[in-house]
């Protein structure tokens, strides 16, 4: 029986107001011409836009290779943003706690109260958590290149130590070939360092998708590599 959720704030103590993650302000003239940053991005606008969007595939297939719906079991969400994947693991009765330093996912709570599990949301700047919850699922998209290339590595090993032996985790990296790679305060990876940051898994699937786009109204080249993996100890 669908029963209602629990809505829960995790506030961070230091309010940064609008932003997805705090990043460094190192620009080129080439990078700058190119797209807009993300820190003069309107993370807040965005998001509310993105409301409306289905949830993606891949929290189907991450939670296929935990071993189906799991009443009680546990999802970190890195950068939930507008919400859409960390609502739709609440609907399938896991509990999620969902991480993002722009609280538009607060509103979509209480819009979507009738889930079995539950979403407990922390607005907070995701390089300051030192500790993540136990979880059985990793969950990023498109946010932990945007921690930058010291953020990813001081955060990678929290997440990884969150997991079991047996969990999963299902995320995104920017590779080499993305048009932000010019830039110092994103994290673009080969995939042998990607290779590398999973060496403790075993890696179930992998997506790459690799060309021309937009991002906002600017035209942008996206290389987004996706892994899907279970730890192995």
């Amino acid at each position: 029986m669908r029963g209602r959720s629990r809505v829960l704030f995790a506030e961070d103590e230091n309010r940064r107001g609008v932003g997805h993650l705090k990043l460094k302000a190192r620009w080129t003239s080439a990078s700058l011409k190119a797209m807009d940053t993300a820190e003069k991005v309107d993370w807040a606008t965005l998001n509310a836009h993105a409301a409306g969007r289905p949830a993606r595939r891949l929290v189907a297939r991450a939670i296929t290779a935990a071993g189906g719906d799991r009443p009680g079991g546990t999802v970190l969400d890195i950068g939930a943003g507008a919400g859409a994947d960390s609502l739709q693991f609440a609907r399938r009765g896991w509990n999620v706690h969902a991480y993002d330093a722009d609280d538009t996912l607060a509103s979509r709570l209480v819009e979507n109260e009738r889930m079995a599990g539950s979403v407990t949301f922390h607005h907070t700047d995701i390089t300051e958590v030192t500790e993540f919850p136990p979880a059985q699922i990793l969950y990023s998209t498109y946010t932990l290149g945007l921690l930058g290339p010291e953020g990813l590595a001081e955060t990678w090993p929290k997440l990884v130590a969150a997991l079991p032996r047996g969990g999963v985790a299902a995320v995104d990296m920017f590779g080499i070939n993305d048009s932000w790679a010019e830039r110092g305060d994103i994290a673009t990876l080969a995939l042998e360092e990607i290779d590398e940051m999973f060496r403790d898994f075993q890696v179930i699937d992998r997506s790459v998708r690799d060309e021309d786009g937009r991002f906002l109204a600017d035209r942008k080249h996206w290389h987004v590599i996706t892994t899907l993996a279970r730890k192995r100890s």
